[in-house]
């Protein structure tokens, strides 16, 4: 055996830096990008940001989508525990009980509820269990009726007593055969109780006009607004993109302050300069790139999903990323980021990308496939449609869906969409 030295040709990829910020910026939302770009402002002297750019303005709301905006905010500002902790300065207690009051009103969660254990704050507070329960009827006799209970059936029977009138039935039904109830187990439950089957439906129709979460109209939580990144508009021609620049900041180089730092004629300065500007030049491409690439796979999206742009949710097609990635002969990958955290603004609503790609399903039509997404929508539409008095079986709907739209699905699937789509099974939906 001996040493050589061999020469050898390869080429292989490496990611640089500037490869893997273009990439991430792919990915970031709206805020994320926003926050990217003030954070590389602060390595870069030069870089600043204009949050105002000027005559861009892609869709202005209109009086009515302003006042909604108006609507929907909360008029509350306090929260639950201010709110409560108000109410004890007109209560006669003693020092004890107003300290364990303030530690149980401290300890509800967000929607209101103690989950606390009892002997643990009992144990806390070098207090007896009683002392505690005292506490806790107290704290239930505050409002909003039902806070500082310890599960859903007792909110629900503190919310019952508060009524100006009186239900005993529902009262009994909700204390003492609660899980029947819900379950819908009404035949027995009205031969346990000796009552018609409509009465239990008229406590049922009350019951749901109670708060299940007494405290969350308090709970204050910052609103997240979602900005689409893009809008499709109709109009004579047909269905219009536009990609929302106004959302992004516009990037300015500093060309006063350049200046300054050049007359100095300092080696070390001139490469600060010149590596500053490259890296704010890269930024720039990055950013260009990134809105051509979005622009891109929205284009592609629109062209294949134009029925359901037209027609609503119902009308969409099967779609995977594969297929728009080869249609752009670029990388699955690259679909994946792009769409990612990304929203459109529909006729029918703002939508995020990824829910145009959906699988598909077997259709009894040869020259049409019918997407998981659209059949959800199809058996939302049928239940909402249906007898409540005979609501739909699994299978009927299984049978209507074959029936009607050419879809076939099984029993078992149509089972799994309806759970998904958090709708109750038929038993549970019929009304007496």
């Amino acid at each position: 055996m001996r040493a050589e030295l061999l020469q050898e040709q390869r080429l292989r990829l490496s990611l640089t830096k500037e490869l893997t910020q273009a990439i991430e910026l792919l990915q970031y939302s709206t805020l994320e990008l926003r926050s990217f770009l003030y954070e590389q402002s602060l390595d870069n002297p030069f870089l600043e940001i204009n949050d105002h750019k000027p005559g861009q303005s892609y869709k202005s709301l209109s009086h009515q989508e302003k006042r909604n905006v108006i609507e929907n905010i909360s008029v509350r500002s306090e929260t639950l525990t201010s709110y409560l902790l108000s109410q004890l300065h007109s209560m006669s207690l003693s020092p004890k009980t107003r300290h364990i009051l303030r530690y149980l009103i401290n300890s509800l969660d967000d929607a209101g509820y103690l989950r606390t254990d009892m002997k643990d704050v009992a144990a806390h507070l070098a207090v007896s269990e009683d002392e505690v329960e005292e506490a806790v009827q107290l704290l239930q006799s505050l409002e909003p009726a039902g806070v500082g209970a310890r599960s859903l059936q007792e909110c629900l029977y503190l919310q019952l007593q508060r009524l100006p009138e009186r239900n005993l039935l529902a009262e009994q039904i909700v204390s003492q055969h609660f899980s029947l109830f819900v379950e819908k187990a009404w035949k027995a439950l009205s031969k346990q109780l000796h009552v018609d089957i409509t009465d239990l439906q008229q406590v049922w129709d009350l019951i749901r006009t109670l708060e299940p979460r007494p405290g969350s109209h308090y709970t204050k939580i910052e609103p997240h607004f979602i900005v689409p990144d893009f809008v499709i508009e109709r109009s004579e021609e047909g269905l219009r993109l536009l990609f929302n620049d106004e959302i992004l900041p516009e990037l300015i180089w500093n060309r006063e302050y350049e200046k300054k730092l050049a007359c100095r004629q300092d080696e070390q300065v001139e490469l600060f300069i010149k590596e500053k500007y490259r890296q704010f030049l890269w930024l720039t491409k990055s950013l260009e790139q990134r809105k051509q690439t979005l622009v891109s796979v929205m284009t592609e999206i629109l062209e294949r999903q134009k029925q359901c742009f037209e027609k609503g949710l119902t009308a969409l097609k099967p779609l995977t990323m594969r297929e728009i990635a080869d249609a752009l002969n670029i990388h699955e990958s690259t679909v994946s980021r792009a769409v990612k955290n990304k929203y459109v603004q529909t006729p029918f609503g703002t939508v995020e990308l990824r829910y145009f790609f959906t699988s598909s399903l077997s259709s009894v039509s040869a020259d049409e496939e019918a997407s998981a997404t659209k059949t959800k929508a199809l058996i939302k539409q049928l239940i909402e449609a249906e007898n409540k008095r005979e609501p739909l079986s699994d299978q009927k709907i299984a049978d209507m869906l074959h029936e009607q739209h050419g879809i076939a699905i099984s029993r078992r699937t149509v089972a799994k969409y309806r759970e998904q789509l958090y709708i109750p099974s038929s038993a549970k939906r019929k009304q007496y």
